[in-house]
């Protein structure tokens, strides 16, 4: 009896995408195997965790490079890195920032729904909004400067109605001396996008590791332009005991730990991540979306389903991957997602803007038919109609 079926767990499809509350992504034979591979030996955390930003840097060309427990950790260390700027006695005071430059601007469409702004607080930063429900302009941004004002933190949503664009920003930032954190948990694929925010000129981007690169689940990674807050985010990190004023401190990442195993197992699938034909992924792809759009329109000819792929302002992200989306009275969506929970394997299909959707991104062929089997069958019982 494997684990799961011991601890009365199921295995579910996901039809979801690369959720954290669904496990991330799946984790390859290689980067099981280089966690093997470590998990019986001893090393320096402290080397291991700078050797190895060192080999991601090397291998996407640029600055610096952080390996986390986790985007969430990332944008908290990287928050708490602009607001200390490396000095120890400040990092050892957080989450009290009174004294200290601890503001922090987002654009106002970036708070709309969006729960992960919550993390600028844990370090300490206090929200500065800028800008209104019918857009941000240019002296939004400008007019928020101050001596007071740690970093501007840009959510990655594009494209984003209202907001001001993350180049335009970043601009407007560096001329006041603030740096640019950009939040791009869940940016990937495009590839290009690894690369992207750096080579504008962001200061710190915050990357998953458990989503499109498939590494575990509690993985991420801050690449750097600032060499001197990439320092401050490693100090801030897990695995630093500095002497502050005569006592031995740990920082605030202390509760971000994240082991050998994760570390290494991170760096296997970014090598893999970067050799992928991500052409060829993507066309497979729609080639699913295609069939699933073709056997339902085959058996409902009236039912209203569409691929949806890059529509503004879509939460579901990565916005480059297909999704199927089928419009539905609302008590059908819920209906037909709740009935799929409970089959055997259980389904999990997700609610787009009101509509049903399956996500290509996470399913198998063999998967992807069985989701259209039940679909179907559960509406000949429960007509959408």
């Amino acid at each position: 009896m494997g684990i799961l079926e011991r601890l009365g767990v199921r295995r579910i499809v996901n039809a979801c995408g690369t959720l954290t509350v669904l496990g991330g992504n799946r984790v390859s034979p290689s980067v099981i195997e280089a966690m093997r591979e470590v998990a019986e030996s001893f090393v320096d955390m402290n080397e291991l965790l700078i050797k190895s930003g060192e080999y991601v840097a090397r291998l996407l060309n640029v600055p610096g490079a952080l390996i986390t427990s986790g985007a969430g950790a990332g944008l908290v260390l990287a928050v708490a890195s602009a607001i200390t700027g490396g000095d120890v006695e400040k990092m050892s005071r957080l989450p009290f920032t009174e004294g200290m430059r601890n503001e922090v601007v987002v654009q106002y469409p970036h708070t709309v729904g969006n729960p992960y702004v919550y993390f600028i607080n844990i370090p300490g930063g206090k929200l500065k909004v800028v800008g209104s429900p019918g857009g941000v302009t240019e002296d939004d941004i400008k007019n928020a400067m101050s001596e007071k004002v740690a970093a501007v933190v840009h959510f990655q949503y594009e494209p984003q109605e209202g907001e001001l664009p993350l180049s335009r920003v970043i601009e407007i930032a560096h001329d006041h001396g603030v740096p640019v954190i950009v939040d791009a948990a869940a940016e990937l694929p495009p590839v290009t996008n690894l690369t992207r925010f750096i080579k504008m000129g962001a200061d710190l981007v915050v990357f998953s590791g458990g989503k499109d690169i498939g590494a575990p689940n509690d993985t991420g990674l801050i690449l750097v332009n600032n060499l001197k807050l990439l320092e401050a985010c490693r100090l801030l990190g897990p695995f630093s005991y500095i002497n502050v004023n005569g006592q031995v401190r740990v920082f605030i990442g202390r509760a971000m730990k994240i082991s050998k195993e994760d570390i290494v197992a991170f760096v296997a699938a970014l090598e893999n991540y970067v050799k992928v034909n991500h052409e060829e992924r993507l066309r497979v792809m729609n080639e699913l979306a295609d069939y699933i759009i073709s056997e339902l329109k085959s058996t409902l000819p009236k039912l209203q389903v569409r691929k949806r792929v890059n529509a503004p302002n879509e939460r579901v992200r990565p916005v480059v991957v297909p999704k199927v989306e089928i419009e539905l009275p609302r008590d059908r969506v819920r209906l037909y997602i709740e009935l799929l929970k409970r089959g055997d394997p259980p389904i999990y299909l997700c609610e787009c803007d009101g509509h049903l959707c399956i996500s290509t991104h996470t399913l198998s062929k063999d998967e992807t038919e069985l989701v259209v089997e039940r679909l179907r069958n559960i509406m000949n019982k429960y007509p959408p109609y």
